[in-house]
């Protein structure tokens, strides 16, 4: 078979898909991605063949295209910005038998049920909170195509929906659909060596920082966790991610290294606690990892996140108020927490057993869900359902 993945171009959307394509690879199956052209290197670099599809831009704040998307509704622009249109293109190109898109991409949706191709996605925990919110603008977007939205938009429209959400972390009250399954968030962060300090670091506990790929602009909440973790009983790795120079942090106390774009997965297995912005990808895997986390939210999905991991247990955190309505691609105005709160609660984790005995629970029902692979051996048998026409539904003439 020939799967078709879409994805926004960057790595917290991208790197979650990887270990399902992987698998269908290992099943025999190709497997190409669909995705902005200046995306192309990283999907290139994990190994896939890379279609263009949309925009040329990067999910940065800084991005022209990313300002626009801020501007309109989530994601759902990108529908009306040519990725319908290039996910179309690249699929009657290689072929695919089905689309297979991360949740925060939609034009994969609209594009298969066009081409009559089943489509599936791959949704973080959040994504079942924050979807029905944007629904009503993805069946008008769909409904521009010449679709029947609302059918495009019912939560069975799809062969199947790939979560990645431990029990603890899920939304109270959830029932899933019964085209959903539930399989292990497992991390990949795209390797690469770590600097030549991090293997002179001692055996002190040791905490690190991250503000993900998105909001790590914010070199302010770097440096203000920076001087809170100063000179403390601990060591410190901040990871200051892609575009981010070293010097761009100033000067730091000794007991702190910083670094640009770090592999996470390396540190985490030397880790004790973790700080960071709320982000899903760096959430499961330290909670995968038995590590508590010190929260600090600034939009999208994050304050669900922190919200679930606090009541869980497994961490702290400061939630700034959030806006009514959809979660906004762009952080709403942030107001950072005294330095003290930061230090107190990374303290905290670090000398209160019980965060670490609830991150180890977490760990615990992650290492029980099913792997990436049955992810793969489910989207095989749903094409062949879709192919036999046993099932209906994505795949099946929708037109308004």
């Amino acid at each position: 078979m020939r799967f078709l993945f879409t994805t926004i171009p960057g790595s917290g959307h991208f790197h979650p898909l990887v270990p399902t394509a992987r698998a269908l690879q290992r099943r025999g199956h190709d497997v190409v991605f669909a995705a902005s052209p200046t995306f192309a290197p990283d999907i290139e670099a994990a190994g896939f063949e890379a279609h263009p599809a949309g925009p040329a831009w990067l999910e940065r704040l800084s991005d022209p295209v990313m300002q626009k998307i801020l501007a309109g509704e989530f994601f759902v622009d990108l529908i009306r910005m040519g990725m319908v249109e290039g996910i179309m293109r690249a699929a009657k190109a290689t072929g695919a038998d089905a689309i297979v898109r991360g949740s925060g991409e939609l034009g994969g949706l609209v594009a298969g049920a066009i081409l009559d191709l089943p489509v599936a996605s791959a949704s973080p925990a959040a994504a079942k909170f924050y979807e029905p919110m944007i629904r009503p603008g993805v069946a008008r977007a769909a409904a521009e195509h010449g679709l029947d939205g609302e059918r495009v938009t019912d939560v069975d429209f799809e062969m199947l929906r790939i979560d990645r959400t431990p029990p603890s972390l899920e939304m109270p009250g959830y029932v899933a659909p019964p085209n959903a399954i539930n399989v292990r968030p497992e991390p990949f962060d795209g390797g690469g060596e770590l600097p030549a300090w991090f293997d002179d670091l001692g055996t002190r506990p040791l905490v690190y920082v991250t503000l993900g790929t998105v909001m790590n602009g914010n070199i302010p909440l770097f440096r203000l966790i920076a001087d809170a973790l100063a000179d403390q009983p601990f060591d410190v790795v901040i990871a200051l991610g892609h575009g981010i120079p070293r010097e761009a942090l100033g000067e730091v106390a000794g007991n702190i290294q910083a670094g640009g774009y770090l592999p996470q997965a390396r540190i985490l297995e030397r880790a004790s606690a973790v700080v960071n912005h709320g982000g899903y990808n760096t959430v499961s895997a330290a909670l995968g990892a038995g590590l508590p986390l010190f929260l600090l939210p600034m939009g999208a999905d994050q304050p669900y996140n922190t919200e679930r991991c606090i009541t869980a247990g497994a961490a702290l955190g400061v939630i700034q108020p959030q806006p009514d309505g959809p979660p906004s691609a762009a952080p709403p105005p942030f107001t950072p927490p005294d330095a003290a709160v930061i230090r107190e609660g990374t303290r905290r984790l670090l000398e209160e057993p019980a965060f670490r005995e609830a991150a180890r629970g977490i760990a615990a029902e992650i290492a029980a869900l099913p792997p990436a692979a049955f992810a793969a051996e489910r989207l095989e048998e749903a094409v062949l359902e879709r192919q036999a026409g046993q099932v209906r539904g994505s795949g099946a003439p929708i037109s308004a």
